[in-house]
């Protein structure tokens, strides 16, 4: 019988690559962008496994872990967190003692593959477990009815990945059809073939180049789309090159009439891409015109740029059999939460601990005006912003939509105010098409040993962001 993996992330792309690859390995796969929907999608399908980023917002990863352990109908169901967060990071989000598998989400993605497999060997649901999990959908709903939970009055609409795409503006109409075209079962001369046709009529280049490795031939290869042009013999070693391929494939239009291109210098502007995965260069993508100034703006480029990432980083995964497996650690065993700061360099330092709260004040507009993808890669950009700030033990998670929350450490509050200042103009003003994003912060101290009250930490903390302004960002109480 088909194994079945319910996937949880609010990321779209995350979605569309773990969907690819859990079907390309015979598992049916359902995708889900909030705890809230994940949730009673379970008692609809009985997984056999359940897969969720921590990071989310409203109701984080944990805390999902925490319901579904807490409830009897469900609660022998596997989970793996699947995250940015290392081990160090994960114990951030651990209010209690939970004992979960847990793999970094820049691992190899077929690591968790392996791993999914692993776990419904090791821990195999019975078919009567599944059933009583069925029959108890409709209770589920109607005391969910009756008692709601109060931070779960927000609701995020359970979206599949298909749907999300075809809501998607701009970047969907590429990213779609791209989608729709790709099947990545094909050879990688099919593939490359499918993949100009459907990027042309957005870009309309004059010469299209996609080098890649060659799994097969363990070469890099490039694939030449060329228009209405002649590509001489010399230019084309040339680029071939500059791009350290060792073999081409050429697409070609005959036009009858054309005047031979012979030197790069024809084209008068291209556009240039290099993609990665897991440390390795998966692409290189180069798009050639002959006319000036021809790309779009930055904010263009980079949903283009974003929307080629995932082709080939999906490209790679399902074609590379073969990558070398690397140690990883599997297993998260949590902690109380204040233990992670009880350790023995705070101490010796008698540094306090600030907890904060950052706040995009202007989300809404943001929301209203930009998609789900564009708010994805502005989401990426703080996380990595903030992330890049903070000190050794400091700590990050997204507690909403809309909201950051931090552990630093500090010597005295204005230490503090100086690293959340320096932090949020790291992150105000991160521009998207035209959009900018504003923050505010409140924070508030909260020396502790071996307990730390999250729940109160975060309500001071926003009680000093009920005080911030834009002429004072920060407010530390």
């Amino acid at each position: 019988m088909t194994k079945k993996v319910i996937i949880i992330d609010d990321s779209i792309t995350q979605l569309n690559i773990l969907k690819s690859l859990f079907e390309k390995a015979q598992w049916e796969a359902y995708c889900v962008r909030s705890a809230n929907a994940a949730f009673s999608k379970i008692f609809e399908i009985a997984p056999d496994l359940i897969i969720t980023d921590a990071i989310m917002p409203v109701y984080g990863g944990f805390r999902l872990i925490k319901t579904i352990r807490e409830n009897p109908y469900i609660s022998l169901i596997p989970i793996i967190v699947y995250s940015v967060l290392n081990e160090s990071n994960a114990k951030f989000y651990v209010k209690e003692e939970l004992s979960e598998y847990f793999l970094r989400k820049d691992d190899n993605a077929y690591e968790l593959i392996d791993l999914a497999e692993e776990i419904v060997k090791k821990h195999p649901l019975s078919e009567e477990y599944k059933n009583a999990v069925l029959a108890k959908n409709e209770i589920l709903k109607d005391e969910t009815e009756e008692n709601p939970e109060p931070d779960e009055i927000i609701k995020q609409d359970e979206e599949s990945v298909e749907a999300v795409w075809e809501t998607v503006a701009d970047i969907s109409e590429l990213g779609s059809k791209l989608s729709l075209k790709s099947d990545f079962s094909f050879d990688d001369e099919k593939l490359i073939s499918d993949f100009f046709t459907v990027v042309y009529p957005f870009l309309n280049y004059d010469l299209g180049v996609v080098c890649l490795e060659s799994f097969e031939k363990k070469i890099k290869i490039a694939y030449f789309d060329i228009r209405d042009i002649i590509l001489s013999p010399i230019l084309q070693n040339k680029i071939l090159s500059n791009t350290n391929s060792a073999e081409a494939i050429l697409y070609k239009k005959y036009a009858p009439n054309l005047k031979i291109t012979t030197n790069l210098e024809e084209f008068h502007s291209c556009l240039e891409f290099d993609f990665e995965y897991i440390e390795k260069q998966t692409a290189k993508v180069i798009f050639y015109s002959k006319k000036d100034d021809f790309w779009p703006d930055e904010e263009k480029k980079e949903i283009i740029k974003a929307v080629l990432d995932e082709f080939f980083k999906l490209r790679y995964i399902n074609k590379n059999q073969q990558i070398n497996k690397k140690e990883s650690n599997r297993y998260l065993s949590g902690r109380l939460f204040g233990n992670l700061f009880s350790n023995a360099e705070n101490k010796k330092n008698q540094n306090d601990t600030y907890f904060a709260c950052i706040q995009i004040s202007n989300f809404s507009d943001l929301k209203n005006n930009l998609t789900y993808e564009e708010l994805d890669i502005i989401n990426s950009k703080i996380s990595e912003k903030i992330m890049n700030c903070l000190d050794k033990n400091e700590q990050i998670y997204k507690s909403d939509e809309d909201e950051y929350s931090i552990a630093i450490f500090a010597k005295d509050s204005k230490q503090a105010y100086n690293k959340l200042s320096f932090i949020l103009n790291s992150i105000n003003g991160i521009t998207y098409n035209t959009y900018k994003t504003e923050v505010l912060a409140g924070a508030s101290s909260c020396r502790f040993e071996e307990t730390f009250n999250i729940a109160e930490a975060q309500k001071n903390a926003h009680n000093a962001l009920e005080q911030a302004n834009e002429s004072q960002r920060v407010v530390i109480k």
